[in-house]
Protein backbone atom coordinates (compact mmCIF):
# COMPACT_ATOMS: atom_id res chain seq x y z
CA UNK A 1 0.00 0.00 0.00
CA UNK A 2 2.83 2.38 0.84
CA UNK A 3 3.88 2.53 -2.81
CA UNK A 4 0.53 2.51 -4.59
CA UNK A 5 -0.95 5.35 -2.58
CA UNK A 6 2.11 7.53 -3.06
CA UNK A 7 1.30 7.79 -6.76
CA UNK A 8 -1.74 9.89 -6.01
CA UNK A 9 0.52 12.79 -5.15
CA UNK A 10 1.34 13.18 -8.82
CA UNK A 11 -1.99 14.55 -9.87
CA UNK A 12 -3.51 16.11 -6.87
CA UNK A 13 -8.17 14.17 -9.02
CA UNK A 14 -15.91 7.79 -10.97
CA UNK A 15 -14.35 4.70 -10.51
CA UNK A 16 -16.16 2.02 -8.57
CA UNK A 17 -13.33 -0.41 -7.77
CA UNK A 18 -14.16 -3.80 -9.19
CA UNK A 19 -13.50 -6.85 -7.11
CA UNK A 20 -13.44 -9.75 -9.49
CA UNK A 21 -14.98 -12.89 -8.01
CA UNK A 22 -15.73 -11.05 -4.77
CA UNK A 23 -19.13 -11.64 -3.23
CA UNK A 24 -20.83 -10.06 -0.25
CA UNK A 25 -22.37 -13.03 1.46
CA UNK A 26 -24.79 -13.19 4.37
CA UNK A 27 -22.02 -14.79 6.43
CA UNK A 28 -20.11 -11.50 6.43
CA UNK A 29 -22.88 -9.56 8.15
CA UNK A 30 -21.77 -8.42 11.57
CA UNK A 31 -18.19 -9.45 10.94
CA UNK A 32 -15.21 -7.25 11.63
CA UNK A 33 -12.46 -6.26 9.22
CA UNK A 34 -8.90 -6.56 10.50
CA UNK A 35 -6.05 -5.08 8.49
CA UNK A 36 -2.85 -7.10 8.70
CA UNK A 37 0.00 -4.77 7.85
CA UNK A 38 3.03 -6.28 6.15
CA UNK A 39 6.54 -4.86 6.07
CA UNK A 40 8.06 -4.51 2.58
CA UNK A 41 10.22 -7.43 1.50
CA UNK A 42 12.73 -7.99 -1.29
CA UNK A 43 10.89 -9.10 -4.41
CA UNK A 44 7.62 -7.32 -3.64
CA UNK A 45 6.15 -5.83 -6.82
CA UNK A 46 3.44 -3.25 -7.13
CA UNK A 47 1.91 -2.11 -10.41
CA UNK A 48 0.11 1.20 -10.74
CA UNK A 49 -2.24 2.57 -13.38
CA UNK A 50 -3.34 6.11 -12.69
CA UNK A 51 -5.72 8.26 -14.69
CA UNK A 52 -6.79 11.86 -14.13
CA UNK A 53 -9.38 13.86 -16.00
CA UNK A 54 -10.28 17.46 -15.31
CA UNK A 55 -12.58 19.65 -17.36
CA UNK A 56 -13.88 23.18 -16.87
CA UNK A 57 -16.24 24.76 -19.39
CA UNK A 58 -17.57 27.99 -17.89
CA UNK A 59 -18.34 31.45 -19.24
CA UNK A 60 -18.35 34.73 -17.29
CA UNK A 61 -20.73 37.34 -18.60
CA UNK A 62 -22.14 40.67 -17.52
CA UNK A 63 -23.05 44.21 -18.58
CA UNK A 64 -20.48 46.19 -20.53
CA UNK A 65 -18.17 43.20 -21.03
CA UNK A 66 -17.50 40.55 -23.59
CA UNK A 67 -18.12 37.01 -22.46
CA UNK A 68 -14.97 35.56 -20.94
CA UNK A 69 -14.43 31.79 -21.09
CA UNK A 70 -13.01 29.83 -18.18
CA UNK A 71 -11.92 26.63 -19.87
CA UNK A 72 -9.67 23.71 -19.04
CA UNK A 73 -9.38 20.21 -20.44
CA UNK A 74 -6.65 17.98 -19.10
CA UNK A 75 -6.14 14.22 -19.12
CA UNK A 76 -3.10 12.43 -17.76
CA UNK A 77 -2.04 8.80 -17.60
CA UNK A 78 0.71 7.26 -15.46
CA UNK A 79 1.66 3.59 -15.60
CA UNK A 80 4.56 2.01 -13.77
CA UNK A 81 5.68 -0.87 -11.58
CA UNK A 82 7.94 -0.83 -8.55
CA UNK A 83 10.04 -3.73 -7.27
CA UNK A 84 11.67 -3.83 -3.84
CA UNK A 85 15.39 -4.52 -4.17
CA UNK A 86 16.37 -3.97 -0.54
CA UNK A 87 14.53 -3.45 2.75
CA UNK A 88 15.82 -3.20 6.31
CA UNK A 89 13.94 -3.22 9.60
CA UNK A 90 10.64 -2.90 7.76
CA UNK A 91 11.73 0.14 5.71
CA UNK A 92 12.36 0.46 1.99
CA UNK A 93 15.99 1.08 1.07
CA UNK A 94 16.25 0.33 -2.65
CA UNK A 95 13.67 -0.02 -5.43
CA UNK A 96 13.49 -0.45 -9.17
CA UNK A 97 10.88 1.53 -11.09
CA UNK A 98 9.79 0.53 -14.59
CA UNK A 99 7.71 3.15 -16.40
CA UNK A 100 5.16 2.52 -19.11
CA UNK A 101 3.02 5.22 -20.71
CA UNK A 102 3.48 8.53 -18.89
CA UNK A 103 1.83 11.51 -20.57
CA UNK A 104 -0.55 14.43 -20.23
CA UNK A 105 -3.04 15.63 -22.84
CA UNK A 106 -4.23 19.22 -22.73
CA UNK A 107 -6.61 21.11 -24.98
CA UNK A 108 -5.84 24.79 -25.49
CA UNK A 109 -7.74 26.99 -27.92
CA UNK A 110 -9.27 23.91 -29.47
CA UNK A 111 -5.92 22.22 -30.09
CA UNK A 112 -4.92 19.01 -28.35
CA UNK A 113 -1.33 18.78 -27.26
CA UNK A 114 0.41 15.82 -25.61
CA UNK A 115 3.32 16.21 -23.22
CA UNK A 116 5.30 13.01 -22.70
CA UNK A 117 7.12 12.57 -19.40
CA UNK A 118 10.94 12.31 -19.58
CA UNK A 119 10.69 8.95 -17.78
CA UNK A 120 8.25 7.45 -20.29
CA UNK A 121 9.23 3.85 -21.13
CA UNK A 122 12.41 3.91 -19.01
CA UNK A 123 13.71 2.00 -15.98
CA UNK A 124 15.45 3.45 -12.93
CA UNK A 125 16.91 2.35 -9.62
CA UNK A 126 16.60 4.45 -6.46
CA UNK A 127 18.34 3.75 -3.19
CA UNK A 128 19.67 5.23 0.01
CA UNK A 129 23.36 6.08 0.10
CA UNK A 130 24.71 7.65 3.29
CA UNK A 131 21.24 8.74 4.26
CA UNK A 132 20.26 10.40 0.99
CA UNK A 133 18.36 9.10 -2.02
CA UNK A 134 20.34 8.43 -5.19
CA UNK A 135 18.62 7.68 -8.49
CA UNK A 136 20.31 6.14 -11.53
CA UNK A 137 19.34 4.39 -14.72
CA UNK A 138 19.10 0.61 -14.59
CA UNK A 139 22.75 0.28 -15.61
CA UNK A 140 23.95 2.81 -13.03
CA UNK A 141 24.21 5.96 -15.14
CA UNK A 142 23.17 9.39 -13.77
CA UNK A 143 19.78 10.84 -14.64
CA UNK A 144 18.86 14.31 -15.85
CA UNK A 145 17.30 16.88 -13.49
CA UNK A 146 14.05 16.54 -15.43
CA UNK A 147 14.02 12.78 -14.97
CA UNK A 148 14.86 13.07 -11.28
CA UNK A 149 12.00 15.49 -10.65
CA UNK A 150 9.53 13.17 -12.39
CA UNK A 151 10.81 10.07 -10.56
CA UNK A 152 10.55 11.69 -7.14
CA UNK A 153 6.85 12.26 -7.74
CA UNK A 154 6.30 8.49 -7.77
CA UNK A 155 8.75 7.31 -5.15
CA UNK A 156 7.91 6.68 -1.51
CA UNK A 157 10.24 8.11 1.12
CA UNK A 158 13.01 5.57 1.35
CA UNK A 159 14.21 4.71 4.83
CA UNK A 160 11.16 6.22 6.49
CA UNK A 161 7.93 4.86 7.92
CA UNK A 162 5.00 5.24 5.54
CA UNK A 163 2.79 7.76 7.31
CA UNK A 164 -0.39 6.70 5.53
CA UNK A 165 0.01 3.02 6.30
CA UNK A 166 0.94 3.82 9.89
CA UNK A 167 -2.33 5.75 10.21
CA UNK A 168 -4.40 2.68 9.35
CA UNK A 169 -6.06 1.32 12.50
CA UNK A 170 -4.71 -1.80 14.17
CA UNK A 171 -8.03 -2.64 15.80
CA UNK A 172 -10.84 -4.56 14.05
CA UNK A 173 -13.30 -2.42 12.09
CA UNK A 174 -17.03 -2.75 11.61
CA UNK A 175 -19.13 -1.40 8.77
CA UNK A 176 -19.85 2.25 9.53
CA UNK A 177 -16.61 2.90 11.41
CA UNK A 178 -14.78 6.11 10.44
CA UNK A 179 -11.03 6.38 9.99
CA UNK A 180 -10.53 9.93 11.27
CA UNK A 181 -6.77 9.79 11.77
CA UNK A 182 -6.25 8.12 8.41
CA UNK A 183 -8.40 10.80 6.73
CA UNK A 184 -6.22 13.57 8.18
CA UNK A 185 -3.02 11.89 7.03
CA UNK A 186 -4.54 11.15 3.61
CA UNK A 187 -5.29 14.86 3.21
CA UNK A 188 -1.85 16.02 4.33
CA UNK A 189 0.39 13.39 2.76
CA UNK A 190 -1.49 12.45 -0.40
CA UNK A 191 -4.20 14.81 -1.52
CA UNK A 192 -2.79 18.21 -0.61
CA UNK A 193 -0.55 19.39 -3.47
CA UNK A 194 2.39 21.74 -3.16
CA UNK A 195 0.38 24.44 -4.92
CA UNK A 196 -0.95 26.79 -2.19
CA UNK A 197 -3.86 27.75 -4.44
CA UNK A 198 -5.46 24.32 -3.93
CA UNK A 199 -6.89 23.09 -0.63
CA UNK A 200 -8.61 19.88 0.45
CA UNK A 201 -10.99 20.05 3.38
CA UNK A 202 -13.55 17.88 5.15
CA UNK A 203 -11.96 14.57 4.17
CA UNK A 204 -13.83 11.54 5.49
CA UNK A 205 -13.10 7.83 5.18
CA UNK A 206 -15.61 5.21 6.34
CA UNK A 207 -15.83 1.42 6.05
CA UNK A 208 -18.95 0.87 3.97
CA UNK A 209 -18.76 -2.84 3.10
CA UNK A 210 -16.84 -6.05 3.76
CA UNK A 211 -16.68 -8.54 0.92
CA UNK A 212 -14.91 -11.85 0.41
CA UNK A 213 -12.41 -12.32 -2.39
CA UNK A 214 -10.50 -15.48 -3.27
CA UNK A 215 -7.49 -13.78 -1.67
CA UNK A 216 -9.31 -12.96 1.56
CA UNK A 217 -11.46 -10.27 3.12
CA UNK A 218 -11.67 -6.93 1.32
CA UNK A 219 -12.80 -3.67 2.90
CA UNK A 220 -14.61 -1.15 0.71
CA UNK A 221 -14.22 2.35 2.16
CA UNK A 222 -16.18 5.42 1.10
CA UNK A 223 -14.01 8.50 0.67
CA UNK A 224 -15.15 12.11 0.41
CA UNK A 225 -13.39 15.48 0.41
CA UNK A 226 -13.75 18.95 -1.07
CA UNK A 227 -11.17 20.55 -3.33
CA UNK A 228 -11.05 24.35 -3.55
CA UNK A 229 -8.83 26.24 -5.97
CA UNK A 230 -8.29 29.98 -5.78
CA UNK A 231 -5.24 31.80 -7.04
CA UNK A 232 -3.92 34.62 -4.87
CA UNK A 233 -6.07 37.76 -5.19
CA UNK A 234 -8.30 36.04 -7.76
CA UNK A 235 -12.04 36.88 -7.67
CA UNK A 236 -12.85 33.39 -8.99
CA UNK A 237 -13.00 30.21 -6.89
CA UNK A 238 -13.39 26.68 -8.24
CA UNK A 239 -14.93 24.14 -5.86
CA UNK A 240 -15.15 20.39 -6.48
CA UNK A 241 -16.85 18.12 -3.93
CA UNK A 242 -15.31 14.70 -4.49
CA UNK A 243 -16.57 11.26 -3.60
CA UNK A 244 -15.16 7.85 -4.27
CA UNK A 245 -14.04 4.52 -2.91
CA UNK A 246 -10.93 2.81 -1.63
CA UNK A 247 -10.48 -0.96 -1.66
CA UNK A 248 -8.11 -2.68 0.77
CA UNK A 249 -7.24 -6.34 1.02
CA UNK A 250 -6.98 -7.23 4.71
CA UNK A 251 -3.90 -9.40 4.21
CA UNK A 252 -0.98 -7.04 3.86
CA UNK A 253 -3.25 -3.96 3.98
CA UNK A 254 -2.92 -3.92 0.19
CA UNK A 255 -4.74 -1.21 -1.71
CA UNK A 256 -5.82 -2.10 -5.23
CA UNK A 257 -8.35 0.59 -6.00
CA UNK A 258 -8.82 4.28 -5.19
CA UNK A 259 -11.15 6.79 -6.79
CA UNK A 260 -12.41 10.33 -6.41
CA UNK A 261 -14.79 12.17 -8.71
CA UNK A 262 -17.19 15.09 -8.63
CA UNK A 263 -18.69 18.09 -10.43
CA UNK A 264 -17.06 21.51 -10.46
CA UNK A 265 -18.68 24.82 -9.63
CA UNK A 266 -17.33 28.36 -9.98
CA UNK A 267 -17.90 31.07 -7.39
CA UNK A 268 -17.42 34.82 -7.87
CA UNK A 269 -16.38 37.48 -5.41
CA UNK A 270 -18.92 39.90 -3.95
CA UNK A 271 -17.48 42.68 -6.10
CA UNK A 272 -18.04 40.79 -9.32
CA UNK A 273 -21.57 39.79 -8.33
CA UNK A 274 -22.36 43.37 -7.37
CA UNK A 275 -21.22 44.45 -10.81
CA UNK A 276 -23.79 42.11 -12.35
CA UNK A 277 -21.31 39.51 -13.55
CA UNK A 278 -22.51 35.91 -13.56
CA UNK A 279 -21.05 32.55 -14.47
CA UNK A 280 -22.57 29.54 -16.19
CA UNK A 281 -21.27 26.20 -17.37
CA UNK A 282 -20.14 22.83 -16.11
CA UNK A 283 -17.07 20.80 -15.34
CA UNK A 284 -15.70 18.06 -13.18
CA UNK A 285 -12.77 15.98 -12.05
CA UNK A 286 -12.07 12.25 -11.88
CA UNK A 287 -9.13 10.33 -10.48
CA UNK A 288 -8.63 6.57 -10.62
CA UNK A 289 -5.73 4.58 -9.23
CA UNK A 290 -5.75 0.82 -9.77
CA UNK A 291 -3.46 -2.19 -9.75
CA UNK A 292 -3.95 -3.72 -13.23
CA UNK A 293 -2.50 -7.04 -12.07
CA UNK A 294 -5.49 -7.49 -9.76
CA UNK A 295 -7.65 -9.91 -11.69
Amino acid sequence: MHRLVSSIVIVGLALAPSIVSAQAGDGLKGQTFQLKKKAPAVGDVETVALGLEMRLDFVLSGPDMDSEPLELSNTSSSNYSMTVLAARKGLLERVKVVYGDMYEDAVEEGKKERTVSPVNGKTYVAGLEKGRMVVTTEDGKPVSPEELAAIKENLPELGKVDALEAALPDKPLRVGDSLDRFAKVLTKEVLQPDDPAARFTGTRVRLSEIVQDARGAVGIFSVSTTMTVQEKDSPVTVTIPLEGKMSLLAEGARMFGFSLAGPASVGLSKELRAAGISVAGEGGMKLTVTDPTWK
